[in-house]
């Protein structure tokens, strides 16, 4: 009993909070560079204090500091000497919390960055004090049509237990996976640009596809021989592979639509989709056992035909994608 109460003792003095000059200053940073997302846009998405748990793993909920006088909205960036208080942690079994104020908000302009910073005096109690969030916005954009933003994070604290310590490993995952995974997936579905929710869209729609087709070649094959091909069991060695490629063209797809906000990349990957699924339905038609096959519907001429099939499927994507950069370029106007 007494080797355990030594142990619990000496845990307990470890994790308790000594002078903050016990320990160094902690200081982490993470960059992070996003495709088709302009400067401003992007310190309107991180400066507003709604936005954060979007994006943050650790973080629960912000809401308005109740010392910063009446309520702000959490929807737009905070201003200088706003308070939110941001909730993480596992609450209400394990509540954390930290009160930040905005200490800077520069917005970008032309070739100059942006930053904001947000302090915290106090911190999380008894574990870290000084602690400050600074975000610095530039433009990297080629200047024409390529519109890039990159971010740099540094977030720097004093602690105040061993706790603090231990927990840099998960700070900088943590910092890593918002920045670099969750915020471009969650900025470009926000997007108001009509062509970026219809790249994203699609590329969601191939991906599905693709991995539809996969479990299709490797059981059934019923959408295979619903087109009028043989199972992918009896096809040439060639055929399989093709049937492959044409399963992996869709998850393609759509990690280009993901991959640094999509634009240019997302509609290579629409196309390559396309390519791959029109010259795919014209072997099929090549080899289909029983030719072109048609029926009566309501009066008109129903054609099974999959190569046609798929033509006028990417007609219409063609078609769809026109539409929505054209959609862009009036709400620009």
């Amino acid at each position: 009993m007494q080797f355990l109460l030594h142990h619990l003792l000496l845990a307990t003095t470890l994790l308790s909070s000594p002078p903050c000059n016990a320990y160094s200053p902690v200081s982490l940073t993470t960059t992070s560079t996003l495709r088709g997302i302009s400067p401003e846009n992007l310190q309107n998405f991180l400066g507003s204090p709604a936005n954060w748990p979007k994006i943050v793993a650790s973080s629960n909920s912000v809401r308005s500091s109740p010392e910063g006088g009446k309520p702000i909205n959490l929807e737009v960036p905070l201003k200088v000497s706003q308070e939110v208080d941001e909730l993480f942690g596992l609450p209400p079994l394990f509540p954390l919390s930290v009160s930040w104020k905005c200490m800077n908000a520069v917005v970008p302009r032309n070739d100059n960055a942006g930053t904001m910073e947000f302090y915290s005096e106090n911190g999380v109690d008894g574990v870290a004090c000084d602690c400050t969030m600074r975000f610095e916005i530039r433009n990297c954009g080629d200047g024409n049509d390529d519109v890039s933003s990159n971010v740099k994070l540094t977030m720097s604290y004093q602690p105040m237990s061993l706790l603090a310590i231990l927990a840099i490993p998960v700070l900088i995952l943590d910092n890593t996976i918002a920045l670099r995974l969750l915020l471009p997936s969650v900025i470009t579905s926000q997007e108001q640009s009509p062509l970026n929710k219809f790249r994203y869209l699609m590329g969601s729609l191939y991906g599905i596809a693709g991995l539809a087709h996969l479990a299709d070649c490797l059981t059934s094959s019923q959408l295979l021989t619903a087109a009028g091909s043989p199972p992918f069991s009896l096809l040439p060695i060639s055929g399989m592979i093709y049937a492959l490629v044409w399963c992996f063209a869709g998850p393609v797809s759509f990690a280009a639509s993901r991959i640094d906000g999509g634009g240019r990349l997302a509609d290579l990957g629409l196309i390559l989709y396309g390519l791959v699924e029109v010259y795919g339905a014209y072997l099929i038609r090549l080899v289909a056992e029983d030719g072109i096959s048609s029926v009566d519907v309501a009066g008109g001429f129903a054609v099974s035909d999959p190569f046609l099939n798929a033509i006028v499927v990417q007609g219409i994507v063609a078609a769809a994608w026109v539409y929505s950069s054209q959609q862009k370029e009036d709400n620009l106007v």
